[in-house]
């Protein structure tokens, strides 16, 4: 059980796209303007989407075990 080179190629190209992308998306969900919303839908939006976020991400790169 090896990865192959598609599948090296595929993590490399996905792991830039997070790393480039990732910053941009949370700075603009710090900096996002939220007056006139809930507290509570402040508190999701800054604060629980990015971990939400980052345990996704750290999930998507965990290995899965295939069964045999």
């Amino acid at each position: 059980m090896g990865f192959g080179v598609r599948d090296v190629i595929i993590m490399a190209v996905s792991f830039l796209l997070v790393a480039i992308l990732g910053p941009i998306a949370i700075g603009t969900i710090a900096n996002a303007t939220t007056s006139g919303w809930n507290s509570a839908v402040i508190t999701m939006f800054q604060v629980l989407l990015p971990i939400l976020w980052v345990i996704g991400i750290a999930i998507a790169y965990i290995p899965r075990g295939k069964g045999d």
